[in-house]
């Protein structure tokens, strides 16, 4: 989740029923990769959140019927929640994030318009889908279980990132510590398809560079968040404050940060996702 991946220096959020102090905890960072079988089909790394499922809609919802908010999907200017409006400072943040999960605003969550559709026109395409979520190892069953209702069958293998302990759940589920980009090079992904601006910069300056497609006209990827120390973060609205009431994330692009011929490109719903593999497809891109 969004918010938690933003705090990977916070040894609360690692301590997970699934792979904790499991043989693999000290494995190397990747290793767990060698359980991923590969075949003929060319891969497809996809994201969970916000691509597949409605999560930041659901997450909206639980904030406003828990705190009284107005809160609305344009108030996610960010990635990372602390860095919006409502959410409070990175410690608030975490606390807020930890009673969403308590809650079953994420399992009764919406599926993505189209994406069913998408994810069987692209196995029907030939492509291998494999999910490359930032959700940690103890929210597997639960994202399983969304998905087994609302995209059965679809979805062949899903992998966490990000994570302090590596474990292997099952064939189907992975957990690694690796980033996106280092999933995806492993793979031998053709694509990745994510809605983060911070996950599709690092995938589109690997060496060798991974494309790319950010999915979705969402505040959130129209812009990179950035922070050097999170224990030295505070609230959106102290940083307004701040800036006088400038509205600082308007004057932020991804577009400025990307170096000249990044394979990163945008698409902003599942039709216009296929039709532009289809178009890659017939160039012979991919």
């Amino acid at each position: 989740m969004a918010a938690i991946s933003g705090r990977p220096d916070d040894p609360k959020l690692h301590l997970t029923q699934s792979g904790h102090a499991t043989p693999r905890t000290a494995a190397r960072p990747g290793t767990v990769l060698n359980e991923f079988v590969p075949d003929v089909r060319p891969v497809i790394a996809i994201d969970f959140d916000d691509v597949l499922c409605k999560t930041n809609h659901a997450v909206a919802a639980w904030h406003n019927d828990a705190h009284g908010t107005k809160m609305a999907l344009d108030d996610f200017y960010y990635y990372y929640y602390w860095m919006n409006p409502y959410w409070g400072n990175p410690d608030e943040t975490v606390r807020k994030v930890e009673e969403i999960w308590k809650s079953d605003y994420l399992d009764r969550a919406d599926p993505v318009e189209g994406a069913a559709e998408g994810l069987a026109a692209l196995a029907a395409r030939g492509f291998r889908l494999v999910l490359v979520t930032a959700r940690q190892p103890r929210e597997l069953e639960r994202s399983l279980g969304w998905l087994d209702k609302h995209m059965p069958g679809l979805i062949d293998t899903m992998i966490c990132t990000g994570q302090s302990q590596e474990t292997l759940a099952d064939e189907k589920e992975l957990v690694t510590k690796l980033s996106k980009a280092e999933v995806c090079r492993r793979l031998g992904a053709k694509l990745m398809v994510d809605d983060s601006a911070e996950n599709a910069l690092k995938c589109a300056v690997a060496d060798p560079p991974v494309p790319v497609v950010l999915f979705g006209e969402y505040e959130w990827n129209k812009r990179v968040g950035r922070y050097s120390d999170v224990s030295k973060e505070t609230s959106f609205e102290d940083r307004l404050a701040r800036e006088g009431g400038r509205e600082f994330w308007k004057e932020e692009s991804l577009e400025k940060e990307l170096p000249p011929g990044a394979p990163l490109y945008r698409v902003k719903d599942w039709e216009a996702l296929i039709d532009w593999v289809d178009k890659q497809r017939e160039e012979g891109r991919i």
